[in-house]
């Protein structure tokens, strides 16, 4: 991730972290989240056929704004009678089009279909054609015969058309796909649907690895130009992990090793000497005790708001903290006392919209704030 460094004096401490690892007495909200196993637009390694068997294109959109809200799934491109198949064996459990006619009047006939896969998840495909071929006078039927409630049906089985039908009337015809995990949670599928359409691997996020730094923290000697050692190795490994390059992983400071030093050092608002003594080291201690959290920093496309509730809240208000805002305890929900302390990061900082959410803005300076580098966590 690409990010401009920003120095502000920090003034969390470690034993701050080690307060938020255990959600006390919540000041969001009654309770400490435990739920769902996914956060809401969280990306997924979902196996799946492509729901589109045509000429089609796509981007990313989930969190794109639709109606003052979040489009929350993805839009296929495609011509009109595009077949639409199933992503996964299932049921349809829901369809809608014909028992309404209110409904009926406003949107035409048809089309949206929902298919309940093994394990709880579901696929919901919106939009499918409701014109007669070659018109646009909302009268046909888009979902293919013999598909109806309690349906089973088989992965790539013929489920409909694409169309332009309820609120896309008057756009081009596309599928708008949507996938729900077990908890009914909308999770993001654009790289599940990349997976399935390229066969490259599903860019999920994951914590950076420096592996153990127990020598580099427990040492006592300096560590400097030309010193050597496993304390050395760890040190490389630590920085090449939170974006900062050392060049050879190799034990020894040479002058890569040694500027990635300083900028570690300028990056967390110390004396950027190139020497690692008890100071640095517990910078050191700092970050890498909130390894866990860096994902949420490195996702771009996504806007963590109030209201929202999982892991990338918790990581979220973990960072607050040691970055010294106090966001209430550690607890997963994005509550009133944690929207203040991202609002009042966001005016400390400069530069930045004070509107409360975390955007990929104030996530860059945030990262940039803890003295983080060009750290990659996700892809």
């Amino acid at each position: 991730m690409r990010r401009t460094t920003r120095i502000i004096t920090l003034t969390a401490t470690i034993a701050t972290v080690a307060a938020l690892a255990v959600p006390g007495a919540s000041a969001n909200h009654e309770a400490p989240f435990d739920g769902p196993d996914h956060d809401y637009g969280a990306v997924v390694d979902y196996p799946m056929v492509f729901p589109v068997a045509g000429q089609n294109y796509y981007s990313p959109g989930f969190w794109a704004a639709r109606s003052g809200g979040i489009h929350h799934g993805i839009d296929i491109m495609a011509a009109k009678m595009t077949p639409v198949v199933a992503i996964a064996d299932g049921v349809v459990t829901y369809y809608n089009g014909s028992g309404n006619q209110s409904w009926v009047d406003k949107y035409g006939k048809c089309c949206t279909l929902r298919i309940t896969h093994a394990g709880g998840w579901v696929s919901k495909y919106i939009h499918l054609n409701n014109d007669t071929p070659g018109t646009d006078d909302g009268q046909g039927w888009g979902i293919a015969p013999n598909i109806g409630i309690g349906t089973t049906v088989q992965a790539g089985q013929l489920i409909g058309w694409v169309g332009d039908s309820g609120n896309a009337e008057g756009t081009s015809p596309h599928l708008h796909f949507e996938l729900m995990d077990k908890d009914g949670v909308v999770v993001d599928p654009y790289q599940a649907l990349k997976a399935a359409q390229t066969g490259a691997p599903v860019a999920l996020c994951r914590p950076p690895d420096s592996g153990a730094i127990d020598t580099l923290l427990a040492t006592t000697a300096l560590i400097k130009r030309d010193s050597r050692g496993t304390a050395v190795y760890e040190l490389q490994r630590f920085l090449t992990a939170i974006g900062y390059e050392t060049g050879p992983i190799d034990g020894v400071v040479g002058n890569l090793t040694l500027g990635a030093i300083r900028a570690f050092q300028e990056g967390r608002g110390l004396n950027p000497d190139g020497i690692v003594g008890s100071v640095t080291r517990s910078h050191i201690g700092q970050v890498y005790r909130i390894l866990p959290a860096m994902p949420v920093l490195d996702d771009d496309n996504r806007i963590i708001r109030p209201g929202y509730r999982g892991e990338d809240v918790k990581n979220i208000q973990k960072l607050l903290a040691v970055a010294g805002y106090d966001p209430g305890s550690a607890d997963g929900v994005y509550g009133p006392l944690t929207q203040s302390a991202v609002s009042e990061f966001q005016r400390d900082y400069g530069g930045l919209t004070v509107d409360g959410k975390v955007g990929p803005s104030t996530r860059d300076a945030l990262a940039a704030f803890l003295g983080l580098g060009d750290f990659e966590a996700c892809g």
